[in-house]
């Protein structure tokens, strides 16, 4: 294991969120179990909560819509597919409290794989590992996404004797604030 760290591998786990995320719904239309599946375990944690009722959750995960596309890249001369390109786009948004936090955006993943005439189990089995490939690959880029929408997360202060206030979102900080000051005495021009 000390190589693994050293090189740079950690194995995954699941995101830290702030508490006001820590109750989590998907709400996503039927038929994309393994893209829901990979969500849950890839979002649950000791903190963090991925429920299957909407009416406690603080936060909303919504999967707007999942195609799938299947189209021949690579012909023999008699028009035979040799090779296909497997396109699976997902659209997905976030709110915390009701408050959009990831706008309606879309992730476009592709797949390749040989085709074979002679062998219709084999290429049923090579797709349906596809399938389940890109559902890991685009819950994984969801999540990177929900960790860093929860950056941007007010997060909730609790004083004694008080109700409990949000503290003010910070804005995003402007061009200039992100330049880098120039050298207080520059080199000579040569």
């Amino acid at each position: 294991m000390v190589l693994l760290t050293a090189c740079g591998f950690h194995l995954r786990q699941a995101p830290d969120l702030p508490p006001q995320m820590q109750r989590i719904y998907i709400a996503a239309p039927g038929g994309n179990g393994d893209l829901l599946r990979e969500l849950r375990r890839g979002l649950a944690s000791d903190d963090t909560e991925v429920t299957t009722d909407p009416t406690g959750a603080t936060t909303t995960l919504s999967i707007i819509n999942v195609s799938h596309e299947n189209r021949p890249i690579a012909i023999d001369r008699r028009g035979v597919a040799l090779e296909y390109e497997l396109i699976t786009r997902v659209e997905f948004a976030m709110t915390v409290d009701n408050v959009t936090v990831i706008q309606p955006q879309i992730v476009t993943l592709t797949r390749n794989y040989a085709y074979s005439n002679s062998n219709a189990i084999t290429n049923e089995e090579q797709e349906d590992n596809l399938n389940k490939a890109i559902a890991k690959d685009v819950s994984q880029f969801i999540i990177f996404r929900v960790v860093a929408a929860a950056k941007n997360v007010a997060p909730v202060y609790s004083f004694p004797g008080a109700s409990t206030h949000a503290a003010p979102a910070l804005a995003s900080p402007s061009p200039a604030t992100l330049a880098v000051p120039a050298p207080a005495s520059a080199p000579p021009p040569v």
